[in-house]
């Protein structure tokens, strides 16, 4: 019992978390790798436009909740108050799952009468949609876990555990001899993720209050979650789905093959990114804090710590795929040997990302969602102008130069967003040129 507590108390440890969803990073990376090898570039690139529309349907489908259950089931659980606590998961589950559903037959409708699909492309996004249910329940349950402190369950399933089993399936397949259809690996994704799905809901249903599954709170406070959770979905689908984004606007202009080649360069770039996402989203507690104590050095700090590592990481591999770019990808196959260019401009996207610092989570600390919702929304319709404009013209360079038009929008209108705000810039620029003049931070004990 004690070396079990032992265990538990590891996992749960910020430092072991991290590690954890490294190695699940680095798990997925062979995965692409054996997908490669089994499935070719035509189902390679049906699966990922598959599993991209599970990802970013799921997001919608789970409407915001998710990023706002942090923060009220950790108010709820400070105050001890089971009730609304179990009212918040049960309005969550229970408004997700209703849209999951509806998206799930809507995108079977879909998929079995679009005229230019052929039987294995109606089977993938068939499952594609039903998966959504799935995806919503990890999603808004693990975020569940997160605010009530649960942090090995709410990171561990699906960022290490979703990744190995979805392995040693694919990993099966290929010492089995099978050539995977992007069908069959597509079914294989779905019932790990509903497995893990399943559960996550006992694990969680047993360490926290029972979840009211009727509607019995007040439709004023129902309003103030749903207000609340809407204004987040783009930025949840921006900030921790863009890959997956990038994907599905690029599958409109890009042949089926070609889609397989700039999937494999985006998941490839967003290893780098993996880094920039941990290393800004480590630095959000500091900022929080100084920011509410106007402490302006302990913001700056925390601003150059989530910069520097992550965008020497990000050049050191710009660095690596100029000189050999080449020869890594034609490893995954000769398909895929004119793809260095692609995930050049897509690393380029990257770094920038990474110097610009932490602006997207400033913006969301300053609390004033709308702008948040105002920034993602424009930048996603960025994202398909550019592509519907480059992506003919140029293949998968152009919806490559697309992705980085797109984090170069970002960026700037985050900065001009800002100043607007009177909040501190954390760009490298800023940071470095000016120096911050070391002049303190706002205080903001109200918030």
């Amino acid at each position: 019992m004690h070396f079990l507590q032992k265990l538990k108390s590891l996992a749960s440890h910020s430092g072991m978390i991290m590690v954890s969803r490294l190695a699940g990073a680095g798990i997925g990376f062979l995965t692409q790798f054996v997908l490669v090898k089994l499935m070719g570039a035509h189902h390679l690139g049906l699966f990922y436009a598959g599993s991209s529309l599970a990802a970013v349907l799921g997001v919608i489908a789970a409407q915001g909740y998710p990023q706002i259950a942090a923060r009220f089931v950790g108010r709820y659980r400070n105050k001890h108050d089971d009730a609304l606590c179990g009212s918040f998961t049960g309005h969550a589950m229970r408004e997700g799952l209703i849209a999951a559903t509806i998206m799930a037959l809507c995108v079977t409708f879909w998929a079995q009468f679009w005229p230019s699909f052929g039987p294995d492309a109606r089977v993938t996004y068939t499952i594609a949609g039903f998966m959504v249910l799935a995806v919503v329940t990890l999603n808004i349950l693990t975020n569940i876990a997160g605010g009530m402190r649960l942090f090995a369950l709410s990171y561990l399933p699906e960022g290490l555990l979703r990744p190995i089993v979805f392995f040693l399936l694919v990993a099966a397949a290929g010492l089995s001899g099978f050539t995977l259809q992007a069908s069959a690996t597509m079914l294989m994704f779905a019932l790990v993720t509903g497995s893990i799905a399943v559960i996550v809901a006992i694990l969680v249903s047993r360490r926290m209050p029972a979840i009211r599954w009727r509607q019995d709170s007040p439709s004023s406070l129902t309003w103030r979650w749903r207000q609340e959770a809407w204004q987040l979905i783009l930025l949840a689908i921006f900030t921790n789905f863009f890959a997956d984004v990038g994907i599905l606007v690029a599958v409109p202009f890009v042949s089926t093959p070609n889609i397989a080649v700039f999937g494999l360069c985006l998941k490839l770039a967003f290893l780098a990114g993996y880094f920039v996402q941990i290393g800004q989203q480590m630095a959000v507690p500091d900022m929080a804090d100084a920011r509410h104590t106007g402490d302006g050095e302990r913001l700056r700090r925390a601003a150059l710590r989530s910069i520097v590592l992550p965008s020497a990481i990000t050049a050191a591999g710009m660095v690596a795929v100029y000189l050999f770019g080449d020869t890594l990808l034609a490893f995954f196959g000769p398909e895929f040997a004119n793809g260095r260019l692609t995930l050049l401009i897509l690393l380029t996207a990257q770094l920038l990302r990474a110097l610009a610092g932490p602006s997207a989570h400033l913006l969301t600390l300053s609390g004033i969602q709308s702008i948040n919702l105002g920034v993602a929304t424009s930048s996603l319709l960025i994202l398909f102008l550019a592509s519907a404009v480059l992506s003919p013209a140029f293949g998968i360079e152009g919806a490559a130069c697309a992705v980085l038009l797109t984090y170069t929008y970002w960026i700037v209108i985050s900065a001009i967003a800002l100043k607007k705000l009177r909040e501190p810039s954390v760009d490298i620029v800023w940071l470095l040129i000016t120096g911050w003049r070391r002049k303190p931070a706002r205080s903001h004990p109200a918030e």
